[in-house]
């Protein structure tokens, strides 16, 4: 006969949670199999003890709590829902102001002139200046409040009785005032994610959170559309829905960006007592700094006092002496000797530890940390590839025509009887958006790893701009004219949707890879730098340049606005080139940038070596905590 199994006691059962936990660790199974090792573990954890987890207990070194992504979620939907109301300021001056495009125009010249001057200037004077995290948690929250009131100040202050002059130099006024504020929250807001983990894949994960956030405020940032599509039934205007619902968002846009700056740093890239970032050990700047530290301390004794001082008048010497040797040099040397010497100096890559060690590059007497001028800031910049050729793609796109997708929806589709009721423009971009956003909710958490799964960053932009290129030409050949074609766009938007996020995920990782490779070169941080530069051309493209050439083109169509409210028939010149110009706009414009990116190489065993290398290098230097010889797999949960 059979043998039974003997069964087992009741009291020795395991919970259903562990047994659970248990099948998860289990090596079998077509799901089970494809999870690593790593993944397996977090799971576990999930199952056994979700608020543990969540609050990050036992997390290795330098790995982001689940707390702090879930912070990064609720920050963006709460700044993004907020912004489906403050972002429509310009669309608000057209059609409710009836504010002549050309005339707007002036107010952007001015402001992209104000951007071209203060966000490289005060990106740089940020890397240069002596600033941690807690002054840059009060730059974000000084931002915060300020940055947003001005928002709607702006909009309340178009409403009274003034001159169309007097609008235009209001707004060029707090334009400038708020692009101080705007520069400075986003390079404190870079330097903070810098800091949050020495892991490129760590710090990924904070933007796909982020873009999840943006996905879940996309339901309140929907509902201005919902609101005007609406029009006839609760009888309110443009104003009303867009002035209003930015003040009652005014403090959750506060609230949100406020939020990230509650981010634990686990990277220390500038503290008392320390070399800058994984620059070496410097005697003269080392003393300077441990002579700053003893004014906290008690009073060292006459002894260990005359030895500092003996060894400051040393470095002292020694870096009089370098300045001297190099001076005396140049002063030998006839004109052209010099003009060929400094023509080798450019043509040569500099090592900028050398520069600080040859005396080169100042001391900061106050801090003890190197003194870049402004010239130097860009120098460093040199190394970042990736950064130099998206400078190059942003200036030659940036006079591409910015059009407005809502007035596109709002005049050109026609409208649609569904079940006995009629469906404007605004009201069927509100369902379209909802529908080409559902695929997405299910591909965000993983997009990271889709981005590791193509073979790195650089191969998805490129990717990216192929797909996009042929979706715009795709979608300009369909139009917009009948219900099967926005059908057929719906679908197609659906799947950019999804490499677009892709896309951004990658630009992030590619980003913090660059800055890690600067300094991995030079020894220095470039956040400051890097960041003003693309914020400055992502405003001049979104708000300024791109928008004046847009005004241009809504100008040479006839467009002066408010066709909705008066009736009147619009120009045949606008109904006949806003979609062209919509869509292949956007295939000229990611044609550029395929170019540009296929012009550097950058793998992720590249990425890998940077980073181990640069860990390595931080702890020599003296940075930031020990780390054990991990590799940068330990990275990638």
């Amino acid at each position: 006969m059979r043998e039974r199994k003997p069964k087992k006691n009741p009291s020795e059962k395991l919970p259903a949670r562990e047994r659970l936990a248990n099948w998860i660790s289990t090596p079998a199974g077509r799901v089970r199999r494809k999870l690593s090792a790593e993944n397996q573990e977090e799971v576990r954890k999930i199952i056994l003890s979700p608020v543990s987890w969540f609050k990050g207990v036992d997390t290795p070194e330098g790995h982001v709590t689940p707390w702090e992504l879930a912070i990064f979620m609720i920050s963006t939907m709460l700044t993004c829902g907020g912004g489906g109301f403050s972002g429509r300021l310009d669309f608000l001056f057209k059609e409710y102001y009836h504010i002549a495009p050309n005339k707007m125009s002036i107010a952007g010249v001015i402001s992209s002139l104000w951007d071209a001057i203060n966000d490289p200037i005060l990106g740089s004077w940020m890397d240069r200046k002596k600033m941690g995290p807690k002054q840059w948690r009060f730059v974000m929250r000084l931002a915060a409040v300020t940055g947003h009131v001005f928002v709607l100040f702006k909009m309340i202050n178009f409403g009274g009785n003034m001159t169309e002059m007097q609008h235009l130099v209001t707004l060029v006024a707090l334009n400038c005032i708020q692009d101080i504020i705007g520069t400075l929250d986003s390079v404190a807001g870079q330097k903070l994610r810098a800091g949050i983990s020495p892991y490129t894949q760590q710090r990924t994960r904070t933007q796909v959170w982020t873009s999840i956030g943006n996905s879940l405020g996309f339901v309140i940032a929907a509902i201005p559309n919902v609101l005007m599509g609406l029009q006839n039934v609760f009888g309110w205007n443009d104003y009303q829905i867009i002035v209003v619902g930015t003040a009652i968002m005014l403090p959750f846009n506060i609230c949100g960006s406020m939020m990230i700056t509650f981010i634990k740093q686990r990277v220390d890239f500038k503290y008392a007592g320390k070399p800058i970032n994984s620059l070496p050990s410097i005697p003269e700047r080392d003393i300077i700094l441990e002579k700053k530290m003893q004014e906290e301390n008690p009073e060292p004794t006459p002894e260990e006092l005359a030895q500092r001082e003996a060894e400051a008048r040393e470095a002292e010497i020694r870096y009089r002496k370098a300045r001297a040797e190099r001076d005396e040099m140049l002063a030998q040397m006839t004109r052209r000797e010099k003009r060929e010497w400094k023509k080798e100096q450019k043509a040569k890559e500099k090592d900028f530890r050398e520069m600080v060690e040859n005396g080169e590059i100042e001391i900061d007497p106050e801090t003890g940390e190197p003194k870049l001028s402004m010239l130097q800031s860009f120098e460093v910049v040199k190394y970042n590839k990736y950064f130099i050729w998206n400078t190059v793609a942003n200036f030659i796109t940036v006079f591409t025509p910015s059009v407005d997708s809502t007035l596109i929806y709002r005049y050109l589709v026609p409208r649609f009887r569904i079940n006995g009721k009629e469906v404007t423009g605004e009201i069927f971009l509100t369902i379209r958006d909802y529908i080409v956003g559902i695929p997405i909710s299910f591909t965000k958490p993983f997009s990271r790893q889709f981005v590791n799964w193509c073979g790195g960053p650089l191969r998805v932009h490129k990717l990216h701009s192929i797909i996009q290129v042929a979706a715009s030409l795709l979608k300009f050949v369909l139009g917009i004219n009948k219900f099967w074609k926005l059908a057929i766009q719906i679908v197609i938007d659906a799947g950019l949707y999804v490499i677009q996020d892709m896309d951004s995920v990658a630009g992030t990782m590619l980003t913090y890879e660059m800055l890690d490779l600067v300094e991995l070169k030079t020894g220095f941080r470039t956040e400051g730098v890097t960041n003003s530069i693309n914020g400055l051309f992502a405003k001049i493209v979104t708000n300024n340049i791109g928008t004046v050439t847009g005004n241009a083109f809504l100008q040479w169509t006839g467009y002066t606005g408010g066709y909705k409210e008066s009736g009147e028939a619009l120009p045949p010149k606008f109904v006949k080139y806003m979609w062209p110009m919509f869509t292949l706009s956007g295939a000229f414009d990611n044609l550029i940038f395929l170019l540009a990116r296929s012009m550097y190489k950058h793998t992720p065993e590249d990425a890998r070596r940077i980073e181990n290398e640069l860990i390595e290098m931080r702890k020599h230097a003296g940075i930031g905590k020990a780390e054990s010889e991990e590799t940068v797999s330990a990275g990638k949960q």
